[in-house]
């Protein structure tokens, strides 16, 4: 069965800090370069920082402008669960990215 070519996948393992973020975004720059729906899965995603959780709010803001779809999906690790409801992005711990993209404050 042949991959959806309108369908990117961004897909980082490990933890998401500012000394990553340069990385990141060119992974999201490489995926919003081709048409289609670009997906961002949590599974392998251990930890999470304020400058790796703002280049998704950015990566969003633009996606929207271009009129195209960002979305989060895959399981989102306990770790990172707790870190953005302690640091007040989501009232509940997500389980999963599309939970997480539902309850993100104003993504």
């Amino acid at each position: 069965m042949a991959k959806d070519p309108a369908f990117r996948e961004v897909a980082p393992v490990g933890r998401l800090y500012i000394d990553t973020a340069a990385e990141i975004r060119a992974s999201l720059l490489k995926a919003f370069a081709k048409p289609g729906t670009v997906q961002f899965r949590w599974d392998s995603v251990e930890d999470v920082d304020l400058p790796a959780l703002q280049l998704l709010y950015a990566a969003r803001k633009e996606a929207a402008r271009a009129g195209r779809e960002f979305r989060f999906t895959g399981i989102v690790m306990d770790r990172v669960a707790s870190r953005l409801v302690s640091a007040g992005f989501v009232p509940s711990p997500p389980l999963s990215g599309e939970e997480l993209e539902s309850n993100l404050a104003e993504f």
